[in-house]
């Protein structure tokens, strides 16, 4: 279910965005202000997951928070690919 509110949210806030850039005609809001909360919210998702850690690191925080770090990371993933999805679109028009 919280998967479900994350894409919403993601698009909601993409529709949001896309149509502000459509009214005051600035387009190119749509790939800095999208492609910045993907970059972002894939940023935040690796720092949770713990992508750029050593080895050292990973083991010694293994234990600490590991499921709430994961579904967080999760969530935040599935809330920036709309986003992503949609920079990636304007970038190739």
């Amino acid at each position: 279910m919280r998967k479900k509110h994350a894409f919403i949210a993601g698009v909601c806030s993409m529709i949001v965005i896309c149509s502000a850039a459509i009214i005051l005609q600035h387009h190119e809001w749509i790939g800095w202000v999208s492609g910045g909360i993907s970059i972002i919210g894939i940023m935040m998702s690796g720092l949770l997951m713990g992508a750029w850690t050593s080895g050292n690191e990973t083991r010694a925080a293994y234990k600490e928070h590991r499921m709430w770090r994961l579904d967080t990371a999760f969530l935040m993933m599935i809330f920036a690919l709309p986003h992503m999805a949609v920079s990636i679109f304007y970038f190739l028009m």
